[in-house]
């Protein structure tokens, strides 16, 4: 490799359109005897694809160096999008989104719209799988405006699958299923092979189970559409979500327990009981997580029950009935329970690993609001059990399920419900 001489114009354009068509290796071919800023961005975003991310990371961040001392912002510009590509790829979420939002503000100012709208696609995705819901619709949004009615066919098929993986964390089936067909429809006109596969998968997943409803003892598989329209059931029905630690009542969120570990296990356990009572051990042992309550447990429990009472308002009566309790609803209200698929962290782990990248247990730990240790313990599980592959050592370790059969979409689906809203 020349660390002076750059790539020809013609070399470069050969090279980018095989990293478009997803040939990174006939990339590398084309830029590697050269060294010159464009070949190092180019050869680092075709190790990128290719899964050689620290020597992506060094490449670009060279490239992004000679960029800035030349003054060439957009291609500045291009290479900050291309390392925070890198960093959301490594499922570094926080610092993912944050590069590709400032990556797409800067794009924007030099006129590069299309790879503006990428970068934020980029950072909307980065915040959906952190589960800032809000802040993914912000830049999704962002995304959507910098198109032009001009856009290349395969922008408009990718923002289009964002969007029905933003519906779909959003429970809103029918949008997600519109906005996914329109994907599949744009991706098969750009003859891309990744996309429309994604696609594909994501509407096929959109058919699959993705809970359980358990109503009279009985349980059922549930899709996106039968879990839509649960949570907007009319009044008359109360539901318990195990998924989003929440109660509601005609549809409308009366109880919002994400927060409240202890209050919603004990919603969870009086509601797995109805119309019978609990005995208070027992709900202490749901709400504490110990196996022998003492007159401590039963003293915390009596105040948890009231900070319960306080937190479900009329949402029905906790009521004490000596050495146990009863959730009593009025007359002719149905209650449900909405659980995931399969209890405990394993199930929304596996989930989170669906897409087949590596994460650290800390990534893993931050995106599903739980501690490292809770994480690490389940990892070791899965590890053991072969559901998941370990890589690495000390902080470099990473977590990845092997040949992940879901994709990030898919992933959408059944994570997106075990994520706070």
């Amino acid at each position: 490799m020349d660390a002076v001489v750059e790539a020809p114009v013609e070399l470069r354009a050969r090279a980018a359109r095989a990293l478009a068509a997803g040939d990174a290796l006939d990339a590398l071919k084309l830029v590697g005897p050269f060294g010159g800023p464009h070949a190092l961005a180019l050869r680092g975003i075709a190790l990128a694809q290719i899964g050689a991310y620290p020597e992506a990371r060094v490449a670009l961040e060279r490239a992004a160096r000679a960029f800035a001392a030349a003054g060439a912002e957009r291609e500045r510009a291009r290479a900050s999008a291309a390392l925070g590509e890198i960093a959301l790829a490594q499922r570094e979420l926080g610092e993912a989104a944050r590069e590709l939002v400032e990556a797409g503000d800067a794009l924007e100012r030099v006129g590069d719209l299309t790879n503006a709208a990428w970068a934020r696609l980029g950072a909307a995705r980065a915040a959906l799988l952190d589960g800032r819901v809000a802040e993914a619709e912000r830049a999704l949004a962002a995304a959507e405006a910098t198109v032009t009615g001009d856009a290349p066919v395969l922008t408009r098929a990718a923002l289009a699958l964002a969007r029905a993986e933003l519906y779909a964390r959003l429970v809103r089936a029918s949008s997600a299923r519109r906005a996914a067909a329109q994907a599949a429809a744009w991706a098969r006109t750009s003859g891309h092979p990744q996309l429309i596969a994604e696609t594909e998968r994501f509407l096929r997943a959109h058919d699959e189970p993705v809970a359980r409803i358990l109503r009279d003892g009985r349980e059922e598989l549930a899709r996106l559409a039968d879990v839509e329209a649960l949570v907007a059931a009319a009044a008359g029905r109360v539901v318990v979500d195990s998924l989003r630690r929440r109660v509601l009542d005609g549809g409308a969120a009366r109880a919002d327990l994400s927060r409240r570990p202890v209050l919603f296990a004990m919603i969870e356990a009086l509601a797995r009981a109805h119309p019978a009572a609990v005995a208070s051990a027992d709900l202490a042992r749901a709400a504490f997580g110990v196996r022998t309550p003492n007159e401590s447990h039963r003293r915390r429990l009596r105040v948890e029950v009231g900070r319960l009472r306080a937190a479900l308002g009329d949402v029905g009566v906790v009521k004490a009935l000596g050495n146990a309790y009863r959730w009593e609803l009025g007359r002719g209200v149905e209650l449900l329970l909405l659980a995931p698929l399969d209890p405990g962290n394993a199930s929304v782990i596996c989930a989170l690993l669906s897409d087949g990248a590596a994460w650290s247990a800390a990534a893993i730990g931050a995106a599903l609001r739980k501690s490292t240790r809770t994480v690490q313990r389940a990892l070791s599980d899965l590890a053991l059990a072969r559901a998941v592959e370990v890589t690495g050592s000390g902080p470099s370790r990473r977590y990845a399920r092997p040949r992940a059969a879901l994709s990030i979409a898919s992933q959408m689906l059944l994570l997106g419900l075990a994520l706070p809203g």
